[in-house]
């Protein structure tokens, strides 16, 4: 889920004392997020864009996957 202030939703968050699986970081494709568990055990992505960063930078593969995947397929 994609939110505006992650930091400060993930502050409430942690004052609510919510399971934290995951904690806040900022991913190498230019995300801030943080992941939960909810009471019946599913996982929250919380998320918001932090910056931009070419897929050339992190190393984005998709075009080769889906290629190997059809391949396969």
């Amino acid at each position: 889920m994609f939110v505006e202030d992650v930091d400060s939703h993930f502050e409430r968050t942690k004052l609510a004392g919510a399971k934290i699986v995951e904690d806040l970081h900022e991913t190498i494709y230019g995300e801030r997020q943080y992941g939960v568990e909810d009471l019946d055990g599913h996982h929250w992505l919380f998320s918001q864009h932090a910056r931009d960063v070419s897929p050339d930078e992190w190393g984005a593969t998709v075009m080769e996957a889906v290629s190997k995947a059809r391949s396969h397929g």
